[in-house]
């Protein structure tokens, strides 16, 4: 989810072209750290306890599971997740781009969701 929000972040025009995990690492890093900083979220991992290391959070972003970020449960449907991570690169596969500054608004509205159910699982209250 905050790679999506990074990738969000870049506009309606550019929000779904590749992005590599050395551009990530960092803004990921500081995303991850602000998020501690705002909520009490448990499980975190110790890569975001101490000072950024750009080779253990591109590890980190390695090890996402991308097969989890789909709108369909891959135990009942063939359906590929709409993300994918290739050479070290990011993607949203072409099926899943969608232009236009309605559709971005749209996608960040889903996304801002999607973290409030994360914080209600994840934070502590």
């Amino acid at each position: 989810m905050n790679v999506l929000k990074i990738m969000l972040e870049r506009g309606a025009q550019d929000w779904s072209a590749p992005i590599s995990i050395t551009e990530l690492a960092k803004p990921y890093y500081d995303l991850v750290n602000e998020q501690l900083c705002t909520y009490n979220l448990k499980n975190i991992s110790a890569d975001f306890t101490t000072n950024f290391s750009q080779s253990k959070i591109e590890r980190h972003l390695r090890s996402l599971p991308l097969k989890y970020l789909s709108t369909t449960s891959t135990r009942f449907s063939n359906i590929s997740p709409p993300f994918e991570l290739t050479d070290d690169m990011f993607y949203v596969r072409e099926e899943y781009r969608i232009e236009g500054e309605a559709a971005h608004d749209r996608i960040i509205k889903a996304v801002e969701q999607k973290f409030e159910e994360y914080l209600e699982v994840f934070s502590e209250r």
